[in-house]
């Protein structure tokens, strides 16, 4: 289980690609760290202005969007997190292929 100390992380999910892809032992490892750099507001491979943006998400964590790029033996992932209710603050986060979004 991941969780931040800096925002809600919620529920962490993969599609279907990356659930199928996590049997390569490389991937998986890849993917706990990238999930591990997030958590510490690390946005991976995301320019200078998407990082502000998501900096700047965490001031209004009622209605929070983050993203963030990660290169893996794979290609590259995402990770989302989102408000997925009505109620601020309950939110989910996905990791995915490009394609999958």
């Amino acid at each position: 289980m991941f969780t931040s100390k800096y925002f809600n992380m919620g529920k962490v999910v993969v599609t279907c690609g990356v659930n199928e892809a996590l049997e390569n032992k490389r991937f998986a490892l890849e993917v706990s760290l990238a999930l591990e750099r997030y958590a510490v507001k690390d946005w991976g491979d995301l320019c200078e202005s998407d990082q502000e943006i998501n900096n700047d998400a965490l001031n209004n964590q009622d209605d929070l969007y983050l993203l963030a790029a990660y290169q893996t033996c794979k290609g590259k992932i995402y990770i989302i997190t989102n408000r997925i209710l009505e109620n601020p603050g309950d939110n989910s986060t996905i990791v995915c292929f490009p394609e999958d979004r």
